[in-house]
């Protein structure tokens, strides 16, 4: 009886046009709890969104579904999947890929915000392909209001346009932005890219023109190690302990997140006490920079940065071979003092392919 129930309320819905999902839009937004079951898997109206036809429903009714599907894909959270499919599983959202279709032949005076939404859908999907065609639509229009600027910033840095992801950067602190923000989101959602520090990759590693395809592909690290090359700083108590630190190569355990490559940025999660790394790959180089603040009144207080510069091993397959450089700020001492600490690390790393997705 149920399968019958829910078809009859699907056929429902789709007669009502965009209503439903208008309603149901304000419900969520007023953060009713009837709008909480508009997100169960097997409801009536995400039935209906899933089923609607693109070539039958009112151009209206498909943007007011299409939106929908993105807003609500977004309140429930990615599954980030299983052993490390997180590209598989971004890319298999069934939402966010019936939200694209929909949104395909919208246009007249819904043109503007469908090419804003298919550039966020793109972002989410993380799919260059689909990032490059909705980005070209979105980029070059004039007076970018915030929500499209910020995901031109995003979209941008994957598509390897580093002078207009500068120029985007600026734009969005002129409006008022604050990039410390997608740092922090980074932090709390270990998959998400921090575009705080792969802006600042971008300006202090000095990428080269992207001219190979884009893809989105995973790697496992299953070897890293480091050795001791230099140290610095001026922090007596860390000089004197790093002394004690052992000048022979150091083999690491595994990261908790596998690197991840969408287009031409990268990121890394090393572990919950280092910070969140991102930054650019190419097939010569791969370039890292993160951060971590640590707050209070502690000695420990301060900022530790972490840099990674790694290029193939051409007598290795699979291995990378650079420097890993860690450096110490701490609270309340003048920046012109410099780094409490700095150790730069000979670094190694063993890379095994994940997924490649095109």
């Amino acid at each position: 009886m149920r399968p019958i129930l829910l078809a009859l309320a699907t056929l429902a819905l789709a007669a009502q046009d965009e209503r439903a999902f208008l309603e149901s839009m304000a419900r969520l937004e007023k953060q009713d709890p009837a709008g909480k079951k508009d997100l169960e898997v097997g409801s009536p109206l995400r039935a209906a969104a899933l089923a609607m036809d693109p070539a039958k429903e009112p151009e209206k009714a498909r943007y007011a579904a299409a939106s929908w599907l993105w807003a609500t894909s977004l309140i429930r959270g990615l599954n980030h999947g299983m052993d490390g499919s997180y590209l598989k599983a971004a890319q298999g959202q069934a939402e966010l890929q019936k939200a694209w279709t929909l949104l395909e032949t919208v246009g007249g005076d819904l043109t503007r915000p469908r090419n804003a939404m298919r550039l966020e859908l793109a972002w989410r999907l993380l799919d260059p392909v689909r990032m490059k065609a909705a980005y070209a639509a979105v980029a070059d229009q004039p007076a970018l209001n915030p929500r499209e600027l910020i995901h031109c910033f995003f979209v941008s840095a994957h598509l390897g346009e580093w002078d207009a992801m500068k120029r985007h950067a600026q734009a969005v602190l002129a409006q008022g932005g604050k990039l410390e923000s997608l740092h922090a989101s980074a932090e709390d959602t270990p998959a998400m890219f921090d575009y705080e520090s792969l802006l600042k990759a971008v300006e202090t590693g000095r990428p080269e023109r992207v001219t190979e395809p884009l893809a989105a592909r995973s790697f496992r690290i299953t070897k890293t190690r480091v050795k001791i090359r230099r140290i610095s700083g001026h922090d007596k108590t860390l000089l004197k302990e790093s002394e004690t630190w052992p000048r022979d190569w150091v083999a690491k355990p595994d990261p908790t997140a596998p690197l991840l490559q969408v287009g031409a940025a990268a990121h890394w999660v090393e572990g919950p006490a280092l910070p969140p790394v991102s930054g650019f790959m190419q097939k010569d180089r791969l370039y890292l920079v993160g951060y971590k603040i640590a707050q209070g009144d502690a000695p420990e207080a301060g900022r530790q940065d972490q840099a990674w510069d790694m290029r193939p091993d051409s007598g290795t397959p699979g291995r990378w071979r650079g420097l890993n450089t860690l450096t110490v700020w701490r609270a309340g001492v003048d920046p012109k003092a410099g780094p409490a600490l700095q150790v730069t690390f000979d670094a190694e790393w063993d890379l095994r392919p994940l997924e490649t997705l095109p």
